[in-house]
């Protein structure tokens, strides 16, 4: 446990609503609280409970600020951010926020024991269904045989690039008896096979392509949503029976849901009268109505800033001596990690490693030819 984490359970009030939180009383509504109270009320609560948060909030730049406060909190943090849904022929979306969505999703899928941060819209928006993504996880075991072939059109059906050596996330090559997948930027999977049977599975290190860890099996997630054309499902639907829902700002979020259905009915009649396709997941948005049906299942916690809910059960007020004690600790653990990321000793390196890193890229390039 974290230091800030220790500092923080010390206090009566962070007491007092994790108790509540542990006897899985429900809802339960937190009244005055800052944006840092509420990431170390979270960040807590997952680390004594170890249970799963959906950490629902009002839009996207308050989904980003939870996640890099709740980061300084506790290691366990995946933020899915929403799909941009296309209406036009051009498809320029990141492909860093699509794989953080798959991401997201596959760790929802894995049972991970994190705080999965979201806006509504996020929520909203229909995802791969959990029965597609079972059957479309390509699994490989050392001494098995397989058609080499077949593997490399389910990697093309899971939504992998095939390239002549991988370059990044999303990508695969085959080059003889040896399929490389990259399941990051950095880190990608060697199978080595002898006929038909998988001889070898190693990790290995896409930049200098060298083996890190030799492994017995794998399994290889679709990389896109793209293999489910009409989605019937959302995180919801992901989430384990113990989980917890945390609603940051709940009024804020039902307004937030209307105004963005709303839009959707204006789009949509532009489109149509513009005679142009109308995209699945614009028509196929959940409202607030099926999404309270959903959470009714769950542990409910609210967040609040003001004192907005009237005649709540269950409902914790924090004094603002409590809420200026968590911002003085949260804030002194923050400047300590940054004195410690500021003061960094230089080390010496001796004359033959530095003239070892001035290589080209054309070096480079030939240097990963030639080892695989």
């Amino acid at each position: 446990m974290s230091d800030i984490t220790e500092e923080l359970l010390n206090l009566t009030a962070i007491d007092k609503i994790l108790e509540e939180i542990k006897e899985k009383i429900n809802p339960i509504t937190l009244l005055g609280l800052s944006d840092v109270s509420k990431a170390c009320i979270i960040g807590l609560t997952i680390q004594k409970e170890k249970r799963p948060i959906l950490l629902v909030t009002y839009n996207e730049l308050q989904a980003q600020n939870l996640n890099r406060n709740l980061k300084k909190i506790i290691n366990n943090v995946t933020y899915i951010p929403k799909k941009d849904i296309i209406t036009y022929e051009y498809d320029a979306q990141s492909m860093d926020i699509l794989y953080s969505r798959i991401e997201g999703i596959i760790r929802l899928y894995n049972e991970e024991q994190d705080v999965f941060i979201v806006s509504i819209e996020t929520l909203m928006q229909q995802i791969l269904s959990k029965k597609i993504m079972k059957n479309n996880i390509l699994k490989i075991m050392v001494a098995n045989e397989y058609n080499i072939e077949e593997i490399k059109e389910k990697l093309i059906n899971l939504g992998y690039e095939r390239y002549d050596l991988v370059e990044g996330k999303g990508t695969f090559s085959v080059r003889g008896d040896i399929l490389d997948i990259a399941v990051s930027n950095k880190k990608g999977i060697r199978i080595e096979f002898f006929g038909d049977e998988v001889d070898q599975i190693r990790y290995f290190d896409i930049q200098s392509q060298r083996s890190t860890e030799n492994i017995n099996q794998i399994k290889i997630f679709p990389i896109s949503e793209e293999i489910e054309k009409e989605p019937k499902e959302t995180l919801i639907d992901y989430l384990p029976k113990n989980s917890i829902i945390a609603f940051d700002e709940i009024n804020k979020i039902e307004l937030r849901s209307e105004n963005i259905l709303n839009d959707n009915v204006l789009l949509i009649k532009d489109l149509v009268e513009k005679k142009k396709n109308v995209p699945y997941m614009l028509e196929h948005m959940q409202n607030m109505e099926c999404i309270e049906k959903e959470v009714s299942k769950f542990q409910v916690i609210n967040l609040e800033f003001q004192d907005i809910i009237a005649n709540k059960e269950n409902t914790i007020t924090l004094e603002h001596g409590d809420i200026e004690d968590i911002g003085k600790i949260f804030a002194k653990k923050n400047e300590e990690e940054k004195d410690k990321k500021a003061y960094k000793p230089k080390t010496r390196r001796s004359l033959e490693f530095r003239e070892a890193e001035k290589i080209t890229f054309s070096d480079l390039r030939i240097r990963r030819l030639c080892s695989s």
